[in-house]
């Protein structure tokens, strides 16, 4: 499983990690390391790199056990996850690369799109570890009443 790292500042986060720096609300990918726009000036390093190491004006912070990552995908994975995020999800307005932050029930969380996976949408939901538990019991409730 990848280590996930934060870093900041975006001339010295591309030095670092030799990775074009996504745009506002994008992903950029290159090969198995994803760098996630998380905020100004702020990205998350998806990588099995180990030769990370602070840069002038960036610290890269080991943030891999701080996140729990689901994957939730299938022909009802739009219909699970609008129960409580108060994003518009639909085709063709949340593209695959596209990162949004926002809530699930009241719990913060990163939604990514990611490519399709036999057709079906595919979207990856970060949340702080601690309330993984709390965000998982809720989609699976809320996955009972979808048919």
């Amino acid at each position: 499983m990848p280590q996930t790292f934060a870093a900041v500042s975006i001339d010295v986060t591309a030095t670092m990690t030799g990775m074009a720096v996504p745009a506002q609300g994008q992903v950029t990918v290159q090969g198995d390391d994803r760098l996630v726009w998380a905020g100004r000036d702020r990205y998350l390093l998806t990588t099995n790199r180990s030769d990370l190491a602070d840069n002038e004006g960036v610290y890269a912070t080991d943030q891999t056990y701080g996140k729990t990552q689901l994957l939730i995908t299938g022909e009802d994975a739009r219909a699970l996850l609008s129960r409580g995020l108060p994003l518009d999800i639909d085709e063709g307005q949340f593209g695959i690369g596209e990162v949004q932050h926002s809530h699930i029930n009241h719990i913060g969380v990163s939604v990514i799109r990611n490519n399709d996976v036999s057709g079906q949408p595919q979207f990856e939901v970060w949340v702080m570890r601690g309330f993984a538990k709390s965000l998982t019991d809720f989609l699976v409730h809320s996955a009972h009443t979808l048919r």
